[in-house]
C-alpha cells in the first residue's frame, strides 16, 4: 500500500528525466553600457544630461564598471554631476575667467587682483628644497590638491620675502649723495636734509673711500602680507570652482595661510603733523591744509583729494562739515577719474575740530578755484593731484622737517583715528567717522599709547577715591 509520500516521490510515466533549471535572466541596464574589452577588462560608457557619451573607464570586473555607473546615475539624480572634461581646464584659464566676471569689484580691487594673479599666482615661483619651480597655472583644475597648494604657498612665501627685501635694499640705499650726507653729518658738518651737496663734502666723503656703513636701513619688509593675500585670492577662486562642482572640495587647507598681521604702526604726533604741514614751501604749499585735515578728519588719500566745494558746508556754530561722496580712481596707465567711495560706509559726513575747520577754510580762500565743482585740493591746473607727486612732495616735507622717515601718508589718517579714540569716540563713532563696514576694521586704528594709559590709570584712581568716599563698594566686594 502506498502512501501519499511515495506517491509524490512516484515517477510520472516513463523513465525518470533530469531536471533542467532555466537561467536567470539578466536585470536590464537602466543607465549606461558595461562592454568586455578585449584584454578581457570591464568598459564602462555613459550619457551624460548634454547628450554626450563618455567612457568612466575600464575595470577588472563587470561589478567594478556597474558600481562606477551606478555612482555617475547617483550624481546626476542629485544634480551633482559634472562633466569631467571641466576639471580637465589649466587653472590659469579659470582663474583668468574668474576675474572677468567679477563685475561688482572695485576698480583698484580688480587691479590689485589681477596683479597678484599675474604676479604670484599664476608665476613661475623658486620651489623649496631645490625642487623644480611650480606654476600653479599650468595644472588642470582636477590636480588641486592640499599637497600641492602647500608646495605652492612655501615656494610663494619664499618668493614674496625675497622681493620683499630686494624692494627694500632699493628704497633705504637710494645712491651715493644719501651716503656721502650721512658721512658729512658724522664729522659735524652742516649739510641740508635735501638738495645739491657742496662739491666739498663729496670730495672729502670720495676721499675716505665713499664709506657707505653711516646709513641705518630700516628692516625689510617680509612681504607676508602679499603672500597672504595671494593665498586668500586663490582659495576665493578655488571656493568658486566648488560652488561650479568642478572640484570636490577646496584644496587651500593650509592653517593661517591667508592672514598676515599688519606689522604695528605708530601714528605720527600732532607736533609731527605740524612740522610736516609747515614744511611744505613754494608751490607746494598749496598743499600743506591737506595735510592738516588729513590728520583731523581721516579721510582717505582718496577721498580728501576728491573733495569739491560743494562738499566743505561752514556751519552757523563756525565749525566745518565734509560729505565724502566720491573718491579718486588711480589705476596704472590710466587718467585719474572719481568713482563711489571704498563701501557703502565711506559716504558720510564728517565734521572738523578748530584747527583744521580754519586750515580748511583758509585754503578755501586762498588756493581753491571758485565754483561749486572746483577741487579743494589740486594742481594749479586744477587738476587731481596724483600718487606719486604726492607722495614725493610728502617725502620732501618730512625729510626738511626732521621728522621720522618711516611716516606715510596713510598714517595721517591713523593720526586722526587715534585722537577721536582717544577722546573717547564709541567703536560705532570711529567706525562712522571712518566710513568702516565693520567695527573689526575700525579697531585696527585704535593705537595705544603710554600717556592715555597714564590717563587711563589716573581716571581709574579718581573713580576708586569717588567710591570710598560714597561708601559705595564694587560689586566683585559686596559677596
Amino acid at each position: 500500500m502506498s502512501t501519499s509520500h511515495d506517491l509524490d516521490d512516484a515517477p510520472t510515466t516513463g523513465p525518470a528525466a533530469p531536471v533542467r533549471r532555466r537561467r536567470k535572466a539578466p536585470a536590464r541596464r537602466t543607465y549606461g553600457t558595461v562592454r568586455q574589452r578585449p584584454s578581457g577588462r570591464w568598459q564602462a560608457i555613459y550619457t551624460g544630461p548634454d547628450g554626450l557619451r563618455r567612457p568612466i573607464g575600464t575595470f577588472d570586473t563587470r561589478g567594478d564598471a556597474d558600481a562606477a555607473l551606478s555612482g555617475v546615475h547617483a550624481d546626476v539624480a542629485r544634480g551633482t554631476y559634472r562633466a569631467p572634461e571641466r576639471a580637465d581646464l589649466p587653472i590659469a584659464d579659470y582663474a583668468r575667467r574668474w576675474l572677468a566676471r567679477q563685475r561688482d569689484l572695485a576698480p583698484r580691487t580688480r587691479e590689485l587682483y589681477g596683479r597678484l594673479l599675474e604676479g604670484w599666482v599664476l608665476a613661475d615661483l623658486r620651489a623649496p628644497g631645490g625642487r623644480a619651480p611650480i606654476n600653479l597655472g599650468t595644472y588642470p583644475l582636477r590636480s588641486l590638491s592640499p599637497t600641492l597648494v602647500a608646495e605652492w604657498q612655501d615656494a610663494l612665501v619664499g618668493a614674496t620675502e625675497r622681493a620683499g627685501v630686494a624692494a627694500a635694499q632699493r628704497q633705504h640705499d637710494p645712491g651715493p649723495g644719501a651716503h656721502a650726507r650721512a658721512w658729512a653729518r658724522e664729522r659735524g658738518l652742516t649739510v641740508g636734509a635735501s638738495g645739491r651737496l657742496p662739491a666739498v663734502v663729496l670730495e672729502g666723503w670720495r676721499a675716505a673711500g665713499s664709506p657707505s656703513t653711516a646709513l641705518v636701513a630700516r628692516p625689510a619688509k617680509t612681504g607676508r602680507t602679499a603672500a597672504a593675500r595671494a593665498y586668500s585670492l586663490l582659495r576665493t577662486i578655488c571656493s568658486s570652482a566648488v560652488r561650479e562642482r568642478l572640484i570636490e572640495s577646496n584644496p587651500c587647507q593650509v592653517p593661517r595661510a591667508g592672514q598676515a598681521k599688519p606689522a604695528e604702526r605708530v601714528p605720527p604726533t600732532l607736533r609731527e603733523v605740524e612740522a610736516i604741514a609747515a614744511a611744505y614751501t613754494g608751490d607746494a604749499a598749496r598743499f600743506r591744509a591737506a595735510v592738516t585735515v588729513a590728520a583731523w578728519s581721516g579721510l582717505r588719500a582718496g577721498e580728501l583729494f576728491a573733495l569739491e566745494r560743494r562738499h566743505v558746508e561752514r556751519l552757523p556754530s563756525g565749525g566745518v562739515r565734509l560729505r565724502v561722496e566720491q573718491a579718486l580712481v588711480e589705476l596704472i596707465g590710466q587718467p585719474v577719474t572719481f568713482g563711489p567711495p571704498k563701501s557703502a560706509a565711506g559716504r558720510r559726513t564728517v565734521h572738523l575740530p578748530a584747527e583744521a575747520a580754519a586750515a580748511i577754510l583758509e585754503h578755501l580762500e586762498r588756493w581753491t578755484a571758485p565754483g561749486a565743482t572746483s577741487l579743494v585740493f589740486a594742481t594749479r591746473t586744477g587738476r587731481p593731484l596724483r600718487r606719486a607727486p604726492r607722495t614725493q612732495a610728502f617725502a620732501r616735507a618730512k625729510a626738511r622737517a626732521g621728522v621720522r622717515p618711516d611716516i606715510r601718508w596713510h598714517d595721517l589718517r591713523h593720526a586722526g583715528a587715534t585722537i577721536a579714540a582717544q577722546a573717547g569716540a564709541t567703536l560705532a563713532e570711529l567706525q562712522h567717522r571712518m566710513g568702516h563696514s565693520t567695527i573689526a576694521a575700525a579697531m585696527v586704528y585704535q593705537h595705544s599709547s603710554d600717556d592715555a594709559d597714564a590717563a587711563l590709570a589716573a581716571r581709574m584712581a579718581d573713580r576708586a577715591a569717588a567710591l570710598a568716599s560714597s561708601n559705595v563698594l564694587p560689586l566683585a566686594r559686596r559677596a
